[in-house]
């Protein structure tokens, strides 16, 4: 299955005559579910994700219907648009996530009603002018209309005769100005004209200006709740704590000396004897050493066996 936004999108990009965008997009109802309702209107296809801008009758048609019912509460529904048209508008990208290159396609509402029960995406849409083809669909549709533009010499846009420069020219010289300023024209498309309500006007429609100047604000301004009593720090209890850490080294120590003597070869731990010999090992090194430690040790316990563990030749 492929996403049914960015078929129309594509079909859209590459007819490449916004003036008669009504031609490259179906006349069919769009079933689509509700991604976001407030602070962006924002439908998926459940690959997708597109705005929608709704016209003043589309608003009032569906409030006589449903009153009580919020359209900025609408947040995982899903929506049947019943009469829709699409509009090219040069718009600031920086400011408009959804659009490129200055282009964004409007998905204009003029009549829409909402199914029963919620439903539910089966993966994470993603914005789609974030998808590479789309976005090279949009920069070959404005190359085009550059190199055009320059090819033909109209609108004043041309490339200049590089043996015409002076020596020392101007910055601007040879500067193509086709996309430049505020004329939209020269994109191929004059920006779109209908009527659509501010989200914002929505919402203060349906929940009042003080709700959206709470909301606006950041809302109201709430102080973690901390439990229990307040810990003073302390000369008192700084040393008690130092005094547990002391015990519980000293246990360490102790638990220390005493693996150290154990039997070599026997269960239990020894340290790692250095150079010099580690504190509380036996510290042999050469056999004439290991000789005297058994004679040492038969003398001791009264017996002329050699140990069964630990100790062999």
């Amino acid at each position: 299955m492929t996403s049914a936004f960015k078929q129309l999108y594509t079909d859209i990009l590459k007819g490449g005559n916004f003036a008669n965008i009504e031609k490259n997009i179906p006349k069919k109802q769009i079933r689509c579910f509700i991604k976001e309702s407030f602070p962006h209107f924002l439908v998926t296809d459940d690959y997708f994700y597109i705005p929608c801008y709704f016209t003043k009758k589309a608003v009032d048609e569906f409030k006589n219907q449903f009153s009580n019912v919020n359209i900025t509460d609408l947040k995982s529904k899903t929506l049947v648009l019943k009469e829709w048209t699409m509009e090219v508008a040069k718009v600031d990208s920086a400011s408009v996530f959804t659009s490129y290159a200055g282009i964004e396609i409007k998905l204009i509402v003029k009549s829409f009603k909402i199914e029963k029960g919620d439903a539910s995406l089966t993966r994470y849409p993603l914005n789609l002018y974030r998808d590479d083809e789309i976005k090279t669909l949009i920069q070959s549709y404005l190359h085009g209309q550059v190199a055009s533009s320059v090819k033909s010499g109209v609108k004043g846009d041309s490339l200049p005769d590089m043996s015409k420069l002076a020596t020392k020219g101007s910055v601007s010289q040879g500067v193509v100005k086709f996309a430049s300023g505020d004329n939209f024209s020269n994109y191929g498309f004059t920006s779109g004209k209908t009527a659509t309500l501010d989200l914002n006007n929505i919402f203060k429609m349906e929940k009042g200006a003080a709700a959206f100047s709470k909301l606006s604000s950041g809302g109201v301004s709430i102080k973690p709740k901390v439990s229990g009593g307040k810990v003073k720090a302390g000369k008192k209890s700084a040393r008690k704590s130092s005094e547990t850490v002391a015990k519980k080294l000293d246990r360490f120590a102790d638990n220390k000396k005493k693996s150290t003597k154990r039997i070599p070869g026997s269960v239990g731990g020894m340290p790692t004897p250095g150079d010099k010999g580690s504190a509380g090992t036996t510290g042999l090194k050469t056999m004439d050493q290991y000789k005297k430690m058994i004679a040492w040790y038969r003398k001791k316990s009264g017996s002329s066996k050699t140990p069964k563990k630990g100790l062999k030749k």
